[in-house]
């Protein structure tokens, strides 16, 4: 194969390169079970009855429905419902919650699970709660996504994650968490921390990308032009010169 072709050849597979190289990005965020999912690829947040905080009066089951936000709670994130095991927000007075009464103080399970197709190069993970929230991958215990906060109740917590300010973390706060994220299925686990009684629930949204990094597209695109038509000007030159 002469030079032109080989400038041709690079330059048609730099071009074409830029059709195919591409990362996935996964959508996820909080629904109730039997809700929409808004677009979602997790599955709807489901209730731990065995590991969470028992109430006097109150029957659970794993589904989970959706809650108003109302005045008290900040608004749902992108592509999120706010959540709970029961109609336990602040638009629901304390008779017609649960067992007739606010949760009681202790921890509160939820669960999601999700699918990568390949090793994640980069996640993006926002989260609200009332009183506050703990978020772990793939277990109950470890490999901890964002740490519940340990501060005094006003509203629902004075520091995050708390029920009006969002918590978020990238792969640049949690690089373990980056490498976890392997191919595969994974579970995230949210241990909703009731304080100091009253209201209770958990709303996240995030992203994950997934795939080897690569150029970006204009890049490639340029590179492969360029070759190409270096490849005709050098035809060009070759015929003048035998003329």
């Amino acid at each position: 194969m002469n030079l032109f072709s080989k400038l041709s050849s690079v330059g048609a597979v730099l071009v074409l390169s830029t059709a195919f190289a591409s990362a996935t990005t996964y959508q996820f965020g909080s629904y109730a079970t039997g809700a929409p999912s808004q677009g979602n690829q997790n599955s709807a947040l489901v209730f731990d009855t065995v590991n969470s905080q028992p109430n006097a009066g109150v029957v659970y089951t794993p589904n989970t429905v959706t809650v108003s936000p109302g005045s008290v709670w900040g608004p749902a994130l992108p592509h999120s419902t706010w959540v709970s095991f029961g109609q336990t927000g602040p638009t629901t007075p304390p008779g017609s919650q649960p067992g007739g009464h606010f949760a009681e103080n202790g921890s509160y399970f939820f669960t999601s699970t999700f699918v990568l197709d390949a090793q994640a190069t980069s996640f993006s993970f926002s989260v609200l709660a009332d009183d506050t929230t703990g978020v772990f991958l793939d277990g109950q215990t470890g490999n901890a996504l964002i740490g519940p906060s340990s501060g005094n109740n006003v509203i629902c917590n004075t520091d995050t994650p708390n029920c009006l300010d969002v918590k978020t973390v990238t792969e640049a706060d949690v690089p373990l968490a980056l490498l976890l994220l392997t191919p595969g299925a994974h579970t995230l686990t949210f241990e909703v921390k009731q304080i100091r009684s009253i209201d209770l629930g958990v709303d996240f949204s995030a992203t994950v990308t997934t795939g080897s990094p690569i150029p970006e597209p204009s890049s490639l695109l340029l590179l492969g032009t360029g070759l190409i038509a270096s490849a005709g000007t050098l035809i060009r030159r070759n015929r003048t010169a035998k003329q």
